[in-house]
């Protein structure tokens, strides 16, 4: 009876022990070895090798500013190696036309004024619809003065003509087949007031030619005046001691000016408007 008893109490406590042991911690086989391939977990459900952590792109509000000159600073911020885009500036207010008398062009998207310069305009004198407008120098001054314009104008730019014109005891004879015109040229401005300069005897360009092509433009334009045979050779001996455009009795000439104005409409349409005032002879 009592090895029985044994028995029993010796097969309960092996069972015991059996379940104790499924509950201890699994054995810890120390850190990964790299390059250890038992050590690789090779995982092939494609669910569970997605990329859970995305590029983070936060949004940056920026800060709310008032609608005034004084807000329009742009802010500093951190360098990040890209060039910062550049703030627009500012469009110039539309400045008012001087009062006085002046040669003055209305048209749809731009007013010009030229102070103190009196010129006839040919054609219409509504310019609501036109594109240019050609005037006739009466008296004043174009050289040293300025253009004087209102809407938002992006660029003004000028060239002209000049000719050659032999001046003497016999008269004087504007010689069109020596003539210059230039290229558009932009010229400065502030305000939306433009000088107007380089237009002077001294700084006008001429062509270069040589005394018998001098003589020879000479002699057409006397035979285009219907001057008598006489009277043409006449001007062509007043220029035989001539060898270049500017040599006296030749003088250099305005024979016309041109301005080329060009800018954006309150709806952001680009414009071009031309002025060009022509110097009798």
């Amino acid at each position: 009876m009592n090895k029985r008893l044994i028995h029993i109490a010796l097969l309960g406590g092996a069972v015991g022990l059996f379940f104790s042991c499924k509950d201890l911690p699994p054995n810890n086989h120390g850190p990964i070895v790299l390059g250890d391939s038992s050590t690789i977990v090779t995982e092939r459900d494609p669910q569970r090798l997605k990329d859970l952590v995305t590029d983070l792109q936060p949004v940056i509000p920026t800060p709310e500013t008032n609608d005034t000159a004084e807000n329009k600073t742009p802010v500093a911020t951190a360098d990040t190696g890209k060039k910062s885009t550049p703030v627009a500036a500012t469009p110039t207010p539309a400045q008012a036309l001087p009062a006085g008398a002046g040669l003055r062009a209305d048209f749809r998207d731009v007013s010009v004024m030229i102070p103190n310069l009196n010129a006839k305009i040919s054609g219409k004198a509504d310019l609501q619809k036109a594109n240019g407008a050609v005037y006739t120098f009466v008296s004043g001054d174009i050289n040293g003065n300025s253009l004087h314009l209102t809407g938002n104008i992006t660029r003004v730019s000028q060239r002209y003509q000049s000719v050659v014109v032999l001046k003497n005891e016999l008269g004087t004879l504007p010689i069109e087949s020596l003539s210059v015109t230039t290229d558009w040229e932009p010229i400065k401005g502030n305000n939306n007031q433009y000088k107007i300069s380089d237009l002077d005897t001294r700084s006008l360009e001429y062509p270069r030619v040589s005394g018998s092509a001098i003589r020879n433009a000479v002699g057409k334009a006397a035979k285009r005046r219907r001057f008598s045979r006489r009277k043409v050779q006449e001007w062509e001996k007043s220029v035989h001691h001539v060898r270049a455009a500017n040599q006296k009795p030749l003088v250099i000439m305005l024979r016309s000016v041109m301005w080329k104005i060009d800018g954006k409409d309150a709806n952001g349409k680009l414009f071009s408007k031309q002025i060009r005032i022509d110097v009798p002879m």
